[in-house]
C-alpha cells in the first residue's frame, strides 16, 4: 500500500489501524498489519497495542492470545500495559480461569504482574460480584510485595458496597487509613451512593461531613447523591437545605441535578415543584438530556397530566433530542393508563409506519391494553405484526398466548 509511489511509515499504518479498529474494521486493520509485516516493516508494541484493542472491542479473545503468541515469536516482549489489554477482555464465565492463566504467561516470560494488572484483575471480579475471587487476588498481591492503590480500594468498596457487605466495606476503609491512603472523592461518592440506596442516609450525611472534615471537597455529584437519598427517604426538607449548601460554595446545578431535583420532587408528590424546576432549568440554559425527558414525562403521565406531556414530548422533539425506545414506553403507557388508548395506539401506528425500532416491551404496552379493552382482533393483528417483524415474544407475551388472549 503506497501513496503515489510514497511507502506509509509505521506512524501512517499506526494511525489507519486505530481509526479502523475503533470503526469496528478489525479484519481491515488486520489485512493493513499483515502487510507492512510482509513489506518489510516491524510493528512496535504500540501498533500490536492498536490491535489488540480492537480485538477487545470484538470480543475476539482468541485472536488476542494468538497475536500476544505472534509478538513473542517475533522477538518483542508484551509489556504490563499489552496484558491489562488481554485481561480486561476476560470473558465473565470463564473470567478466573482466565485470569490465572494469563498471570502464569507472564510469569513465564519474566514478566510479573503489576499494580495496574491486579487492578484490573480485581475491577473485572468486582464487576461480575465475585468479591471473594477479588480479595483472593488483593491479598495475592500484598503477599508479593505489591501496594494495592486507591483505585483498587475504590473497586473493592463499590464491589462490597453493592453486595451489602457493609463490614467488609468498614474494614477496607480502615485498612485504607492505616496505610496511609485517605479516601478521594470517588471513594466518599461511591459510598455515599450505595449507602444512599440502602436508606442509610444518615450514615451518607455522616460520610459527607466526614468528607468536609477532612478537606476533601465535596463536588456537584456528591451532593446530587445526597439530595437523591433524602429523596428516597422523604425528608425533602434536607434537600433543599443541602441544595441551598451547594449554590454557597459556588456550585452551579448541572443536568444530573436539575434530573434528580425533578426525580425526586414527583416521587414526593410534588408535581409543581418538578415543573418548575423543569423550568428553571431551561431559563438557566443547562440543556435537559434524554434521562431528564423521560423523568419528566414519566412525572407528568403519572400525575394524569397528558396534555403538559404532550407539549413535553412536541419541545423534545423540537429540540433535536433523539426520542428513544424508552421515552416512547413511557409515553405508550402513560397514555393508557390514562385512557388515552386511541391516542397511544395512532402514536404506536406511526412509530411502525416510518419503521422506528420497536421492541418486545413496546409491543406488549399495547397488546395488553387492547386485551384489557376488550379489542381481542386489534391486539391479534398486533401479535402477528411482531412475528412479521422477526420479534421474538418474551414471558409477559407468552402468558397471553397461553390465556388464549391472543
Amino acid at each position: 500500500m503506497s501513496i503515489n509511489g510514497v511507502q506509509p511509515n509505521m506512524i501512517t499504518y499506526n494511525i489507519q489501524m486505530d481509526y479502523l479498529c475503533k470503526s469496528g474494521r478489525c479484519a481491515e486493520a488486520r489485512k493493513i498489519f499483515d502487510s507492512m509485516v510482509s513489506l518489510g516493516q516491524k510493528p512496535s508494541v504500540t501498533t500490536y497495542s492498536i490491535l489488540l484493542h480492537g480485538y477487545a472491542m470484538e470480543k475476539s479473545f482468541h485472536d488476542m492470545h494468538c497475536l500476544i503468541d505472534l509478538m513473542v515469536e517475533n522477538g518483542i516482549s508484551p509489556d504490563h500495559y499489552v496484558y491489562n489489554i488481554l485481561i480486561s477482555a476476560c470473558p465473565k464465565e470463564e473470567m478466573f480461569g482466565e485470569v490465572m492463566h494469563i498471570f502464569t504467561k507472564m510469569r513465564q516470560q519474566g514478566l510479573n504482574p503489576n499494580v495496574a494488572n491486579y487492578g484490573a484483575v480485581i475491577n473485572l471480579l468486582s464487576s461480575a460480584g465475585k468479591m471473594d475471587d477479588a480479595m483472593c487476588q488483593f491479598n495475592q498481591m500484598i503477599t508479593e510485595g505489591l501496594a494495592p492503590d486507591i483505585v483498587i480500594f475504590n473497586t473493592l468498596i463499590s464491589g462490597f458496597c453493592t453486595c451489602g457487605k457493609w463490614e467488609k466495606v468498614h474494614e477496607l476503609f480502615s485498612e485504607m487509613l492505616n496505610r496511609g491512603i485517605y479516601p478521594d472523592i470517588v471513594s466518599f461518592t461511591i459510598l455515599m451512593d450505595r449507602l444512599c440506596k440502602s436508606g442509610r442516609v444518615i450514615e451518607a450525611q455522616d460520610m459527607f461531613d466526614l468528607m468536609v472534615r477532612i478537606g476533601v471537597k465535596p463536588n456537584i455529584h456528591t451532593y446530587g447523591t445526597l439530595m437523591h437519598g433524602y429523596f428516597f427517604v422523604r425528608k425533602v426538607d434536607e434537600v433543599r437545605k443541602l441544595l441551598g449548601n451547594m449554590l454557597s460554595t459556588g456550585l452551579k446545578p448541572d443536568v444530573f441535578t436539575y434530573t434528580i431535583l425533578i426525580d425526586g420532587y414527583f416521587k414526593n408528590g410534588m408535581i409543581d415543584d418538578a415543573s418548575a424546576v423543569f423550568t428553571e432549568m431551561l431559563e438557566k440554559k443547562v440543556e435537559p438530556s434524554v434521562i431528564t425527558y423521560r423523568t419528566m414525562l414519566y412525572g407528568l403521565l403519572n400525575s394524569g397530566r397528558t396534555v403538559a406531556a404532550t407539549k413535553l414530548y412536541l419541545r423534545m422533539i423540537d429540540s433535536g433530542i433523539h426520542v428513544d425506545i424508552a421515552a416512547y414506553n413511557i409515553i405508550l403507557r402513560g397514555l393508557c393508563k390514562n385512557n388515552c388508548v386511541d391516542g397511544a395506539l395512532r402514536m404506536f401506528q406511526h412509530l411502525s409506519s416510518t419503521n422506528y425500532p420497536l421492541e418486545v416491551g413496546t409491543y406488549n404496552i399495547m397488546i395488553s391494553v387492547l386485551v384489557k379493552g376488550g379489542r381481542k382482533e386489534e391486539a391479534t393483528d398486533l401479535f402477528d405484526d411482531m412475528l412479521a417483524k422477526g420479534l421474538v415474544p418474551d414471558a409477559v407475551m407468552y402468558s397471553l398466548i397461553k390465556k388464549g388472549v391472543v
